[in-house]
């Protein structure tokens, strides 16, 4: 299937020459008497070059040519991997020693399309001349790997600083974009429409909780997996590199139960106070929901790509069974999420019935107002204060139920994600990591493949509402079912824009994802502003911006406290 795809001739595992154990031993030998003689047993850590430049391969293997990144999160042979950008071709050292142009399938066998002649080489800068399987022998190729670009030529003269026009005007085409989005979403977040002012809050909360549970799980992550396991004892556990995908799974899992158990265990010790359990219900659902996208993300690639070959020979061809599969896992992190959710109200109930005995935070004195308190939309002055200073009165707010929001949350984004995913993967027969990006194709099939995704979202999310309004809400199910697919449609629409703007500027791929984000965020500023007024007047909502403005400007309250006025109300409302 390789060798269709790519239309090149995969050099047989007899092939390679294998090494005798005469030629092993001297080799070992060899190197405990360089070991000796330097007085170290340690081998010289150099660091990896961040780029390579291919160039000058014959045409039969001409796809190898181009621009490879370093990936820190693909190892093979204790190597780390580079990939060429926008295919799924990678440079990988092999297991008989030899750096060797590889497509996905194949990464860190013996079986390659170019393969490099020196043995042990510590980069493939220096591994050349590079050969090729070619009627049944080897042949060496003209083709050079630099890790810097190719020189020009002794008359030629380049500018320090190479300046495309086309790109300058695009670049401060988006500077002015982003200067006037940066405007829009301060006015927006200052309107004087309830509702459209705790959205805006809402999204800038949610974005940077994300961000923070992002940065924070990756760290973790790559703690664990590239120094804690592989790193030799006492350091670590001296497992072998890479990983294997079986150990993965069973780490992120044990991840993301215990970020399940720590949701109600935090909530419980800060019960207390109001703003701690907001950060339970906002920061910890994202790292919750991180962990579950890496944990059931490591599931559904695994059963893809391994597991699914074992039901073949079905009335399904492996094309149809592994899409199959992919949307399978999706009912698997669903039905997880549910034992998960009936488990932490049993915990509730038994372990945490009652308050704890050392809260972390104490209770605060009740204020003189007897009405909860809410967030203000201030940032200073009293508003603040009286959020900041948690509950008034004698009542605290119910942690269990933000707990249960958080975990909604939580299922809502893994489930949103993994939708997305397998439907990707019935369009590119791919399945890319988290912070990875679909191969893409020149085709007219990719504007009707989303604009068809699109508006099959859009109608059962359509449905999910009106069954949920017939059946009195559907309870947690209902809503997270609602917010999943409305999830769903935001990822889509996300990599729809993704895959547009990579493909019309795929020779400048930092400015296609710049680009991206600027036309992501314009779009969902005007939805999230075009719904809101869909629903004024489908529920007959009197929140338009020019009410009682006049009344309002003239009335002797302060500036401040007019622009955030109804902010409470909007808070029940802003779902």
């Amino acid at each position: 299937q390789a060798a269709q795809t790519w239309r090149f001739e995969l050099a047989p595992m007899a092939s390679r020459e294998p090494q005798s154990v005469a030629s092993a031993m001297r080799r070992c030998f060899s190197i405990a008497v360089a070991a000796i003689a330097s007085g170290a047993l340690v081998q010289a850590d150099t660091e990896p070059a961040e780029t390579l430049y291919v160039s000058g391969a014959d045409t039969a293997v001409s796809v190898t040519d181009g621009t490879y990144m370093l990936d820190k999160t693909e190892v093979h042979n204790k190597k780390l991997c580079y990939k060429k950008e926008g295919t799924a071709l990678w440079l990988c050292y092999d297991d008989h020693n030899l750096w060797s142009f590889q497509p996905q399938g194949f990464l860190g066998t013996s079986q390659g399309i170019m393969v490099s002649t020196q043995k042990t080489s510590e980069s493939p800068v220096g591994a050349g001349p590079w050969r090729v399987w070619k009627d049944g022998a080897w042949s060496v190729t003209s083709a050079v790997v630099r890790d810097s670009p190719a020189e020009p030529a002794a008359q030629a003269w380049t500018p320090l600083l190479p300046v495309d026009e086309e790109a300058s005007r695009i670049i401060a085409g988006m500077l002015l974009g982003f200067m006037a989005l940066t405007f829009l979403i301060m006015v927006l977040a200052g309107s004087t429409d309830e509702q459209v002012r705790a959205y805006f809050y809402k999204m800038f909360s949610a974005c940077f909780t994300f961000l923070i549970a992002l940065l924070f799980a990756f760290a973790v992550w790559e703690l664990l997996i590239y120094q804690i396991l592989p790193a030799p004892r006492p350091r670590g556990f001296g497992l072998a590199v890479p990983i294997h995908p079986e150990l993965k799974i069973v780490l992120s899992f044990l991840l993301f139960s215990l970020s399940n158990f720590l949701l109600n265990f935090i909530g419980w010790k800060v019960q207390f106070r109001r703003a701690r359990l907001m950060v339970i219900k906002t920061l910890g659902a994202h790292v919750t929901a991180i962990f579950g996208i890496l944990t059931f993300l490591h599931i559904q690639r695994h059963a893809v790509f391994e597991s699914a070959m074992f039901i073949q020979g079905t009335i399904l061809s492996p094309e149809q069974i592994r899409g199959v599969t992919a949307f399978l896992i999706v009912a698997v992190a669903w039905i997880t999420f549910a034992v998960y959710r009936w488990a932490s109200k049993g915990a509730r109930k038994e372990m945490f019935g009652k308050p704890p005995v050392r809260p972390w935070g104490a209770p605060l004195r009740p204020l003189r107002d007897e009405r909860p308190a809410e967030r203000s939309c201030m940032s200073f002055g009293s508003g603040a204060l009286g959020a900041l200073a948690g509950p008034r009165g004698p009542e605290f707010p119910d942690w269990g139920i933000l707990v249960d929001e958080a975990e909604d949350e939580g299922a809502i984004v893994v489930m949103g994600f993994l939708t997305s995913q397998a439907i990707m993967f019935c369009r590119t027969g791919e399945m890319p990591v988290l912070r990875g990006h679909f191969t893409h194709a020149d085709d007219d099939r990719a504007i009707p493949f989303f604009a068809g995704t699109l508006t099959a979202l859009i109608a059962l999310f359509a449905v999910i509402l009106y069954v949920r309004s017939l059946r009195g809400g559907g309870g947690r199910s209902g809503k997270i079912c609602q917010r999943a697919t409305a999830m769903s449609l935001a990822w889509m629409l996300y990599r729809a824009i993704v895959w547009n703007t990579r493909a019309a500027f795929k020779e400048n791929a930092p400015l296609a994802l710049v680009i991206g984000a600027l036309a992501i965020t314009m779009m969902f500023c005007i939805i999230i502003v075009v719904l809101d007024k869909c629903l004024d007047y489908l529920l007959n909502r009197s929140n338009s911006p020019f009410k009682n403005l006049s009344a309002r400007m003239e009335s002797d309250t302060p500036l401040s406290e007019k622009v955030c006025s109804g902010a409470d109300a909007a808070r029940g409302r802003c779902v």
